[in-house]
């Protein structure tokens, strides 16, 4: 599928599989092409189901991470010019793995992966800085925010009641570090005043602007005999193989089994969300047997840090809504309406059905665009209405 990307010689792919978008010449028109998201091989073309190539227009002309989303994993190559940040000298490459691992790959469960390594590691620079330059949720590579490991058992008393505050609290652009201070970048870093040494030696991981970092990052102290690990657990697998593979983990039979793993989470709507995320989801929506998870459309009236105790589920059968006290259901099947304005910003989405109250969605515009499109594709027979607002 493909949107007018106001180019004459440019145009933007949307994965048909995860709306994944990438820029790419107009003369691949007919062209297989793969999606590095989710792995979806596609035909370039044409066919569009919906008419929400403003509400893409305005995300690319305005959001400064909209690379993200428009080219930024480099499925295909693209004559559009990178920003002048990537033009200047600025890029930085983390040191090469070590021949020995750093980390202890210890097990995967429904949270994530975990990693155990002795306290005086913290002390490592490499090992600090092994986490990819990625968004740690949805794994974007621009408009990252840097955000700090925090060793919650270690907190003073008096000081642990902050620790989600601290969590969700960004230090700066990953992109002004490096333009400002180039190589340098990470020497920039403050300790932590709040923690003891060394669990107060930085250690960033990165979030984009448009995701949480709730439930993505979990940290723990241990004991095995006498000797103190720290455990580090990660909710996104394809970024637990890049940090395993950052330490020297490349080469293990754990690294085949991350690799393994995380296939299988990108192939998974559900378990693509974290376990915090999900666990708020499931008390007000459960799976039905042989029911697929679509996807989840948060409410932007809620926090990021309460994502997931709101918004809208839509599976293959029906679309669950939650918000505050109202907690609704539709039937796919019975059809409806579906009615979207979106403004640079944000996008209201209103559900309607017969014999149901109406519900009203708070959504960034391609989230919209994209359960918009999904519901669409499905051919239940719902009207499904987009008008865009210049504002």
């Amino acid at each position: 599928m493909v949107e007018n990307a106001g180019m004459s010689d440019v145009t933007v792919v949307r994965c048909p599989r995860c709306a994944q978008k990438y820029r790419v010449p107009k003369d691949r028109l007919g062209a297989r092409a793969k999606c590095k998201k989710c792995g979806q091989g596609f035909r370039i073309c044409e066919d569009q189901p919906i008419d929400d190539e403003t509400i893409c227009g305005w995300v690319t002309e305005e959001d400064p991470s909209s690379a993200s989303v428009l080219g930024g994993t480099g499925m295909l190559e693209s004559p559009v010019p990178k920003p002048k940040e990537a033009t200047t000298g600025t890029r930085w490459t983390q040191s090469p793995p070590p021949s020995e691992p750093r980390v202890i790959f210890e097990r995967i469960d429904e949270v994530g992966a975990y990693f155990e390594f002795p306290i005086e590691s913290l002390r490592d620079a490499d090992l600090r800085a092994s986490f990819p330059h990625r968004c740690v949720n949805c794994r974007t590579k621009t408009g990252l925010l840097c955000h700090l490991l925090i060793w919650g058992g270690k907190l003073p008393r008096q000081d642990a009641f902050r620790l989600k505050e601290m969590e969700n609290r960004n230090i700066r652009r990953l992109d002004e570090l490096l333009f400002t201070y180039k190589r340098d970048w990470f020497k920039q870093l403050e300790p932590l005043d709040v923690l003891p040494p060394p669990f107060n030696e930085p250690m960033p991981y990165f979030v984009c602007e448009h995701c949480s970092a709730v439930g993505e990052i979990t940290t723990h102290t241990l004991h095995h005999g006498e000797q103190e690990f720290c455990q580090i657990g990660i909710a996104n697998l394809s970024i637990a193989l890049d940090f395993f593979r950052n330490n020297g983990g490349r080469g293990m039979p754990a690294y085949q089994k991350l690799l393994v793993a995380s296939r299988q989470q990108r192939d998974n709507q559900w378990q693509q969300l974290s376990f915090a995320v999900r666990s708020k989801i499931s008390q007000w929506f459960q799976s039905a047997d042989d029911e697929n998870f679509l996807g989840f459309y948060a409410d932007q009236d809620f926090a990021r840090s309460e994502l997931g105790a709101a918004g809208l589920v839509l599976t293959d059968r029906r679309m669950v809504y939650k918000k505050y006290a109202s907690h609704r259901e539709y039937t796919l099947e019975e059809g409806g309406e579906v009615y979207i304005e979106a403004t640079r910003a944000v996008a209201t989405i209103s559900i309607s059905q017969p014999g149901q109250r109406q519900a009203l969605l708070l959504s960034h515009p391609l989230a919209a665009s994209s359960f918009a499109r999904t519901l669409t594709e499905m051919n239940y027979g719902w009207n499904v209405n987009v008008k865009t607002l210049n504002e």
